[in-house]
């Protein structure tokens, strides 16, 4: 990159006067992204415009640090009058227009100057009064590119203007070109609550538009690349289908009719509704048969329906268009091309056909392919994998995991997937060796430290488990859930003084969270401690989840303490819990047994098992030898009574 030169070397006269350049802008509350904009032009530009439509922060403070003239025009819904103020201010030569979420990329920023300066043209760069670049966007916290060339140079004083409330573009009928000059936008980088605000505004100034100029397309167009973003797939449908019907009214070759038809095509694939996804991919490519993306979602569309010969040729058609648009951004269109970074999963696909199709070789040189395309190389074993276990061929789903976990050996995402499909499988020693495995790379991950304390205790491992627990404790005291089940172990232990005092804290902490007080009464009933068990009993009361418990349990505790008056309200709780008749009169207190009894056997039914045999303990308890009388009568299933 050539030396920054100053403005007014730039300016001197050779032969003739180099053209002027002004930055146009228009901004409200961009005080984050401002200062990467003007810093990626300031030393490029001959004057700065901003049009402020009403900031609260500090974005004006920040513009005036880089001596930009500054207008304030009050916010009138609509971004093409703002623009357009812009323009109006503009005293250079030509106009440069950007975004505050934009920066011109540093390698290309000089070239600013020299595109503008051929007042000629050539043959290979004809002259043009307004240039196109390639906008480079980031979607899902940078991990998706998209492209596409838009009109942000023009010459001034020709009239040019934009139109359109939002998405607005330039209204021109002058020659153009195409420079490669790449412009980063960042915009779409944002976290949800500022995305959904962003879609409010847009959406509600999209459908104004609708109103006021219903035969126009491409609002309804806009609208359903908004719907898209936020999964509204049925209401994209609905636009996209109205802007395609209007588009071919008008006869229009606009490129925004193929994005509507890409659109619609997306949202079928997202409802499953597959002919419907791949008829409009196929619309699409008959009016131009070079769009990148259809290729990839015909693809994807191919590669559910198992149609595995027109996946592999839409997947090389895609692949071979990629090339040649990263070697070349001026074969971007004017609308964006989402599917940049693919190329991954373009490959891991055509692994995935052709080991399906038996076919080792050419899978292993797409699984390479993959590999050498991917940012995080352990990814195509991932997906590979994944894809296989979703097909239930664990043979093959943990081949690509284990040569995932060999070549990059500690991966967290790869080891944390081995051990999830361990688990399912019933494989819980190889489940715990790929946990530790994680945390003998990466001591401080507790979620590995947490399932490791899972599995221990699933396996009765108590002391294991603690200090599984305990590790993620160290690092986290407050942690509620491996507290809880810290508390679990102790008391599997034989520790109940340890146990109580965990939960103790986490009733204090928690508000008397329920999972606790059910396992807090239930170990002090287990101690025939009846009257610290009522105590939590009685609080359970308030949650309907455990109703069913908290009443069979303070039923026995009721008995212990001979309250069978007590009794008997708790029975008939539980009767109204479990929509049972009462339709005995309890004359004494034995009679009250065969309610019990009833009890059991609709639990029998519900299969609650441990509610039964405790709802069976407690009819014994109040009639000794009722279950002998009922037993061969009685459905009683499996249940263990003794």
């Amino acid at each position: 990159m050539p030396e920054n030169k100053p403005k007014e070397e730039m300016n001197q006269k050779s032969g003739i006067e180099d053209p002027t350049l002004s930055l146009c802008m228009i901004v409200k509350n961009e005080e984050h992204f401002l200062p990467l904009c003007l810093d990626s032009v300031k030393d490029y530009v001959d004057e700065i415009i901003i049009v402020d439509t009403g900031s609260t922060d500090t974005t004006v403070k920040i513009a005036e640090r880089y001596d930009a003239k500054i207008y304030h025009h009050p916010w009138e819904n609509s971004f093409s009058k703002a623009r357009n103020y812009s323009l109006k201010y503009a005293t250079c030569d030509w106009i440069l227009i950007l975004d505050a979420d934009e920066e011109i990329d540093k390698e290309d920023a000089h070239r600013l100057k020299e595109v503008i300066k051929d007042p000629v043209g050539s043959e290979t760069s004809p002259k043009a009064d307004l240039i196109f670049i390639p906008v480079y966007s980031k979607f899902n916290n940078g991990k998706n590119d998209s492209i596409a060339n838009s009109e942000r140079i023009f010459r001034n004083h020709l009239g040019i203007c934009y139109e359109g409330i939002v998405h607005n573009a330039l209204k021109h009928s002058v020659p153009t070109k195409t420079e490669d000059i790449k412009l980063h936008h960042h915009g779409y980088n944002q976290d949800n609550e500022q995305m959904e605000r962003k879609f409010a505004r847009t959406s509600e100034l999209l459908k104004k538009q609708i109103n006021n100029d219903p035969k126009n397309p491409i609002p309804h167009h806009n609208l359903a690349i908004s719907y898209l973003d936020r999964n509204m797939n049925d209401e994209c449908i609905k636009e996209a289908q109205e802007a395609i019907r209007l588009f071919e009214l008008q006869n229009s070759d606009s490129q925004l009719r193929l994005l509507s038809y890409y659109s619609a095509s997306v949202a079928f694939y997202r409802k499953n509704e597959l002919s419907n996804a791949e008829k409009y991919a196929i619309k699409l490519l008959s009016i131009y048969s070079e769009y990148l993306d259809a290729y990839c979602l015909l693809s994807s569309i191919y590669f559910l329906k198992k149609e595995y010969l027109k996946c592999i040729e839409a997947t090389k058609k895609f692949l071979h268009l990629l090339k040649a648009i990263k070697a070349n951004p001026k074969k971007a269109l004017l609308v964006p091309l989402n599917t940049l970074q693919h190329a991954r999963l373009a490959y891991s696909r055509m692994a995935i056909v052709f080991f399906e199709q038996k076919k080792e070789q050419e899978g292993l040189q797409a699984l390479s392919n993959s590999i050498d395309s991917a940012e995080n190389k352990w990814e195509p074993y991932f997906t590979i994998s994944k894809h296989f276990a979703e097909q239930e061929d664990s043979k093959q789903a943990e081949r690509f995991l284990v040569d995932g976990i060999k070549k990059n050996p500690g991966n967290k995402d790869l080891l944390y997937y081995a051990a999830e499909l361990n688990e399912k499988s019933g494989a819980t020693d190889k489940a715990l060796n790929n946990l530790k495995i994680i945390t003998k790379y990466h001591p401080d991950e507790t979620p590995a430290h947490y399932k490791q304390g899972l599995i221990h205790l699933e396996k009765s491992q108590y002391d294991e488990a603690i200090k599984s627990f305990k590790s993620v404790t160290e690092r986290y005291p407050d942690n509620f859930e491996s507290l809880f089940h810290m508390a679990i172990a102790y008391e599997g232990s034989g520790n109940s003084s340890q146990s109580k005092e965990i939960y103790n804290t986490l009733i204090r902490t928690n508000q008397d969270n329920p999972e606790v007080l059910v396992r807090l009464g239930s170990l002090y009933l287990r101690e025939e401690d009846n009257t610290g068990a009522k105590k939590y009993f009685l609080k359970l009361l308030n949650y309907e989840k455990y109703l069913t418990e908290a009443h069979l349990c303070l039923s026995k505790i009721y008995i212990a303490l001979n309250d069978p008056e007590s009794c008997i309200g708790s029975c008939d709780a539980l009767l109204e819990v479990l929509n049972l008749p009462r339709d005995i009169i309890i004359n004494d207190i034995s009679e009250l047994g065969e309610l019990y009894v009833q009890i059991g056997i609709s639990l029998l039914k519900e299969q609650k098992e441990p509610q039964v045999k405790f709802s069976f303990e407690i009819a014994d308890l109040l009639n000794p030898g009722i279950l002998d009388n009922i037993q061969n009568t009685k459905p009683l299933g499996n249940c263990n009574l003794k």
